[in-house]
């Protein structure tokens, strides 16, 4: 996937995940339970789950003009990729720990949701990196 191509989907996703996140903000009740799972939570989720998917096919392209070796390119799109994402699950937990955790609330599903998604990328990061050593 070329680094343009990468964009357009991380970018589609995005557009996903904010639609998603106004479907959770504007509806009424439990967003996240066991018994209970907003719709929009679940657009919010594949949009992010997207967003962040499409990120290291973009690096590993932008990277060509500078690492001509593909698995130096790869590790080093991989490891961009897991920094943004532990970012990005911290600033989910610093807006959880100001809105607060709580799974009915529309902040809280929110913050569950997107650190989640970021925890299975860094988690899925942790076990490619030990499996290979």
């Amino acid at each position: 996937m070329s680094a343009r191509g990468s964009l357009v989907l991380a970018l589609g996703g995005l557009l996903a995940a904010a639609i998603g996140a106004i479907g959770v903000s504007a509806s009424e009740g439990p967003h996240l339970g066991l018994s209970d799972l907003d719709p929009w939570l679940v657009l919010y989720l594949l949009g992010l789950i997207v967003c962040l998917g499409a990120g290291p096919y973009g690096l590993f392209d932008r990277f060509g003009a500078t690492k001509p070796d593909r698995d130096a390119r790869w590790d080093l799109a991989l490891s961009v990729w897991g920094g943004f994402a532990l970012l990005a699950g911290l600033i989910f937990v610093g807006f959880g720990l100001i809105a607060g955790f709580d799974p009915a609330s529309a902040s809280g599903a929110l913050a569950i949701t997107g650190a989640g998604a970021c925890a299975l990328v860094v988690g899925a990061l942790m076990l490619f990196v030990l499996s290979t050593g």
